[in-house]
């Protein structure tokens, strides 16, 4: 059997004194403890990244052409890169019925919206459901602490950024409920850049618009210098219990098929960045939890490397790093009336 053994205890001065030594010592390690846990997750987040990248490669190898940036369903490229990713499961589980106009109207894909929470089953999987490793990163607000997501981004000109009649109006469209309980999250999209205008003339058109068919040869200043996705971390949004849905963190879905350049990034002086509730992001924006913290923001060349970006980095190298062409010139009418453009 075991004995107690009586010794002196601390005195209560001891103790205040080892407590007090003991507060400092984690407050001078705390810091530390989570730059380094950050670094490690942020990390984490490039090497998903480049593993898009070199997926997008792939896909490119295979069918001499980047996936389009939405079809006429509006499915995204991450779908078409499942297969590329060791995700096939998924990609054969996604519906692409065309007797559904909308690739989120298919019952298959996602429920329709009632306004509840009930998920009917079947089916056991939906075609948007199904987290996939690769298209999350550690730093971002993870699935279960996000209360939407997107479904498609659509503004710009019918038969051009977007298909003629189909019935929508320029937003950033998310899912009802209870659909964003299913809908499958991504931190990483597809750079669309500047939505198509009469007076710039596709000047900074991205590699993923609707229904693109870009090939390598296209991009005018290389592929090393050409952006193809960039961390997406959404925003909080007041929903206020609208549609079902409560307010809180929103962002993006892997079925979603792009984000354009023209919202600009954060953290910035543009006043779409909710410095407040969003750690200084938005949901209509491109940034990083650790561009708010460190400032920087990751995104994927078109050559397969990742690249580390200023969160205020100048809105017109922005675009031009974000477009397939070499936009020389003066920018010309950007939309400066646009809060989130960021254009002083």
């Amino acid at each position: 059997m075991f004995g107690a053994s009586h010794r002196r205890g601390l005195t209560r001065s001891d103790a205040v004194v080892v407590l007090g030594l003991c507060a400092i010592s984690i407050g001078l390690l705390l810091p530390a403890i989570q730059k380094a846990r950050a670094g490690a997750g942020c990390k984490t987040c490039q090497n998903n990244l480049m593993q898009i990248a070199l997926a997008t490669l792939e896909y490119h190898d295979t069918y001499g052409q980047f996936a389009p940036g939405m079809d006429d369903q509006y499915v995204g490229p991450l779908i078409q890169l499942l297969p590329f990713v060791g995700r096939d499961d998924l990609y054969k589980n996604f519906s692409f019925d065309p007797k559904f106009s909308l690739y989120f109207r298919n019952p298959y894909n996602l429920p329709p919206s009632t306004g509840t929470d009930d998920i009917p089953r079947p089916p056991d999987l939906y075609g948007c459901e199904g987290e996939v490793d690769v298209f999350l990163c550690p730093d971002g607000p993870q699935p279960d602490d996000t209360v939407n997501a997107l479904l498609a981004v659509r503004y710009g000109t019918a038969g051009r950024d977007y298909r003629a009649g189909d019935g929508l109006s320029d937003s950033h469209l998310f899912a009802g409920s209870p659909g964003q309980l299913v809908l499958a999250r991504s931190h990483y999209l597809a750079m669309a850049g500047y939505y198509w205008t009469p007076s710039l003339n596709g000047r900074y058109r991205g590699v993923f618009t609707y229904n693109s068919a870009t090939q390598l040869s296209d991009l005018e200043r290389g592929p090393e210098n050409t952006i193809i996705y960039g961390e997406y971390w959404g925003g909080y949004i007041a929903w206020s219990g609208g549609g079902g849905i409560p307010s809180g963190w929103s962002n993006g879905s892997r079925s979603v098929g792009f984000n354009y350049s023209t919202f600009g990034t954060c953290p910035s002086t543009a006043a779409s960045c909710d410095f407040q509730q969003s750690m200084g992001l938005s949901w209509a924006t491109f940034g990083a939890l650790h561009g708010k913290k460190f400032n920087i923001f990751n995104v994927a060349m078109a050559d397969g490397s990742v690249q580390s970006l200023a969160g205020d980095i100048d809105y017109i190298v922005w675009l031009t790093l974000c477009s397939v062409r070499n936009p020389g010139g003066s920018p010309g009418s950007l939309r400066a009336d646009e809060p989130w453009a960021g254009i002083d």
